[in-house]
């Protein structure tokens, strides 16, 4: 009982210690993660990016394509909207670096109020080209990041992303929607958005993180956090990877970029650029280019012959192509006034949502830290309350 007595004063001592001392280690924290950046470099080998995405004969450089995926100048369709339907595509070569950094931008639209199935983004031991998970391989031996439209298991957690590690052992549990196999997931919404929805994955230190920009805003920068997997062990050299899939509904699932990068560890050697292009590549390339430049002199013919009155004219040229579309409708003004402060709207929201998260946080902090001292100063009052009672009892 004194014990206790003793512990409620202390109570709020231990609160203004971990109040001072919060700022301190927040400083230390945070010294330390920009002393531990890793040096960050572009791998166009493991990248795709319109427009001029693919080449004369339907390929994309470095990347295989399968199913019904089709790629265009500026993106790569890996489903249509039509019923069961799947697409991937894959890195030609295995990556060479332990740790690395992808971003992903891609939009996923329908008619329907709900979709399906969704989109996967892979790292994994070999390519998963055609299969039942989300219209990849299943058994892989790596990581899935998925993207899932439709609710299987009706607990209304869907459109959500998914973290699934898998040995090379595993058959990926539809029925619930990975659940049970979900190394870390979160709810988002990522369907029929104003703008591309871009996700940012990054394995460093044996650390997988996941952010994502929901597409509600222009910002390519604005993520939010997703989730986070520690100690997690993937192959030191894989293939990247996206697809999808559709069922009984169906949307389009559109790629329009998949940029990664090496990341190495502060004070290793920084990596050394790669080889050149191949020979072969070269004269592909360079044939490629010829190709282009002749078309565009065709079209500056035809052009010269069709308009020979804007010849050494710009004023005309622009008054050609641009009066009709240089000056907004009081229609469209309205709609991105509209449409502007919705995102205005959304940005307070979410202001509002980290600040509510960290009080909350410092919140459980301090219980936490009030209750192991009460717990510590009471340990030993039962053990006096004994010695007391025992006379007591007996008489």
């Amino acid at each position: 009982r004194s014990s206790a007595k003793m512990a409620a004063p202390l109570a709020p001592l231990v609160l203004l210690l971990l109040a001072l001392g919060r700022p301190a280690l927040s400083g230390a924290q945070a010294t330390e993660g920009a002393a531990a950046a890793p040096h960050r470099r572009f791998e166009y080998k493991y990248s795709f990016k319109g427009p001029h995405l693919v080449q004369a004969d339907g390929t994309v450089p470095f990347w295989v394509h399968t199913g019904n995926a089709i790629p265009s100048a500026d993106q790569i369709r890996i489903t249509t909207s039509l019923k069961s339907q799947k697409g991937s595509v894959w890195t030609k070569n295995k990556s060479i670096f332990e740790y690395w950094e992808v971003e992903v931008t891609f939009r996923v639209t329908g008619r329907g109020r709900i979709g399906a199935d969704g989109l996967a983004i892979w790292f994994t031991e070999e390519q998963g080209l055609e299969g039942p998970v989300f219209g990849a391989a299943d058994k892989w031996n790596g990581v899935g990041i998925f993207f899932d439209s439709f609710d299987n298991d009706g607990k209304k957690n869907n459109p959500g992303v998914i973290v699934v590690g898998n040995n090379g052992k595993l058959l990926y549990d539809h029925q619930n929607d990975g659940s049970t196999q979900a190394l870390a997931s979160c709810q988002r919404d990522f369907r029929n958005k104003p703008y591309p929805v871009r996700v940012k994955i990054t394995y460093y230190q044996k650390t997988l993180t996941v952010l994502i920009n929901n597409g509600f805003t222009p910002d390519k920068e604005d993520y939010e956090f997703c989730a986070k997997v520690e100690d997690m062990v993937l192959p030191s050299q894989g293939y990247f990877g996206i697809s999808a899939a559709t069922g009984g509904l169906a949307d389009d699932h559109d790629v329009l970029s998949f940029l990664t990068f090496q990341l190495t560890e502060p004070g290793k050697e920084a990596p050394t650029p790669d080889a050149e292009i191949p020979q072969k590549d070269k004269e592909k390339y360079q044939e490629e280019f010829e190709h282009f430049q002749q078309e565009l002199d065709k079209k500056k013919e035809e052009f010269q012959r069709e308009h020979p009155d804007v010849q050494g004219q710009p004023g005309k040229l622009f008054e050609l192509f641009f009066t009709d579309d240089v000056f907004e409708t009081v229609s469209d003004r309205e709609l991105r006034q509209i449409f502007e402060g919705q995102n205005r709207i959304h940005l307070e929201i979410k202001q509002l949502n980290r600040q509510l998260d960290m009080i909350l946080d410092e919140q459980r902090k301090y219980v936490s830290a009030v209750t192991e001292e009460i717990a510590k100063r009471g340990a030993v009052s039962p053990g006096q309350q004994g010695q007391v009672n025992k006379p007591h009892g007996d008489s």
